[in-house]
């Protein structure tokens, strides 16, 4: 069944989006702060046939405490082999934007991945695989947190893992992408604990697990029209949480 023609442009942008994150991931050295990581990404962007953001690149090094409303990208802690790295990036061109997540181990000394980093891939995956038409936003909350605390690890936002993608129509169609992403912040947007509307369009979801103040998120965004279902950029539900070329 092939994509639904308004998604089309949105998943080109998804797949231009992980291969950026691929790419800045790949440039990662010892010593770097997440600002370093911050520029890398705005270096690259155009490369990957972006011209600027949906919302500015969000990255943490060894990610600790909530996601800020301003995320501003730190110049304090450096990154050493065995720190794990969260990454999201919105980049965007003049039609759709991309929105990936993914957090990965640094240079780790072994092949041993910290617990919480199996449970965020899985639990996105799984997200990924509960959605569909029958379900509400709300209830995308619920199964994410579930699956964490069944791991016992909790999620660190606990009301909302996510948002609608929202192209360009009606009012968002001035100052795009980045009044997309402000729409965003509406609650009807939001998958949020208490949202009742049905699945249906284009969701970014990001449950962001927490293991004793260890953190790690992955985003994926989910497709529904009617009994279609799919994963934006991704062939099939199994490439979720991945990089191609890790």
């Amino acid at each position: 069944m092939s994509l639904p023609e308004a998604f089309q442009p949105f998943d080109d942008a998804q797949r231009r989006a992980i291969a950026l994150t691929a790419d800045v991931v790949r440039r990662l050295e010892a010593g770097m702060t997440a600002r370093d990581i911050f520029e890398i990404a705005e270096t690259r962007l155009g490369e990957h046939g972006f011209q600027g953001w949906f919302h500015a690149p969000e990255i943490r090094v060894r990610p600790h405490g909530p996601a800020r409303f301003l995320h501003r990208a730190d110049a304090r802690v450096k990154l050493a082999p065995g720190d794990l790295v969260s990454l999201d990036l919105g980049p965007a061109d003049g039609s759709a934007y991309g929105d990936f997540g993914t957090t990965v181990t640094f240079a780790s000394p072994d092949d041993k991945e910290p617990a919480v980093l199996g449970v965020a891939r899985d639990c996105i995956r799984a997200s990924c695989g509960f959605a569909s038409r029958w379900k509400t936003l709300g209830e995308m909350v619920i199964f994410a947190q579930a699956w964490a605390v069944n791991h016992r690890m909790t999620l660190s936002q606990s009301e909302t893992v996510g948002h609608r993608i929202l192209g360009r129509q009606g009012w968002t169609s001035v100052g795009f992408p980045r009044s997309a992403h402000l729409a965003t912040f509406l609650r009807r947007n939001q998958l949020h604990k208490l949202n009742p509307v049905r699945m249906a369009g284009m969701l970014a979801i990001r449950p962001e697990v927490d293991d004793h103040g260890h953190r790690a998120s992955f985003e994926e965004i989910v497709y529904i029209e009617g009994d279609q279902k799919g994963v934006l950029g991704r062939s099939s539900v199994a490439e979720v949480g991945t990089l191609p070329g890790f």
